[in-house]
């Protein structure tokens, strides 16, 4: 009996110490995956605080742009002489005939020519038409042929007979009635 219960106590001991072994590797591996997705996020942090960083930069820089256009585009006012010459300038005015120069400074050459760098809006319409047929003809040929319904078959007899819904109901509005129930019973 004491025997028996010394195994027991054995059995006990060994299974009890499997139960720590396999509970100090499973911890061992959780601390494994903690301190990887501590590090992983330490990097996520700190690649956010860059782009954070760089964003920031990216705005001061786009603000000393718009400072400097904004500079370029305004235009210095000349200083206004004294009042006595302001007088006389006056009688002369209604004497004489009067001229005036245009100064251009402060206006670059792209400033006064900039109407012949623009885009029309014929061109960009020419541009986007130049578009939807590249990107048309490239859709059709990735079209699959042996997936076609038959709405699509039908559609595309239409398209080359050179019918559309719209003229067929402009052909049958043209007739009289008689003529337009005819038509519009044989579609």
């Amino acid at each position: 009996m004491a025997e028996e219960a010394k195994a027991e106590l054995a059995k006990q001991a060994a299974d009890q110490q499997k139960t720590q072994e396999q509970l100090a590797a499973e911890l061992a591996e959780f601390t494994a995956k903690i301190a990887l997705l501590e590090e992983a996020k330490r990097k996520k942090d700190d690649e956010a605080t860059e782009w954070q960083h760089k964003a920031l930069s990216a705005q001061d820089d786009l603000e000393k742009t718009k400072e400097e256009l904004k500079s370029a585009m305004t235009v210095v006012p000349a200083p206004l002489s004294g009042h006595a010459e302001s007088e006389h300038d006056e009688q002369d005015e209604n004497h004489a005939e009067a001229s005036a120069e245009l100064s251009n400074e402060g206006v670059s050459q792209l400033d006064l020519r900039s109407e012949e760098a623009r885009v029309t809006e014929a061109q960009k319409n020419e541009r986007v038409k130049k578009q939807l047929q590249t990107l048309s003809s490239e859709l059709a040929d990735a079209r699959d042929e042996t997936k076609k319904t038959q709405n699509d078959v039908l559609h595309a007899e239409n398209v080359k007979a050179g019918r559309d819904k719209y003229k067929t109901l402009r052909q049958i509005r043209q007739g009289n009635t008689k003529q337009r129930i005819d038509e519009f019973e044989s579609m």
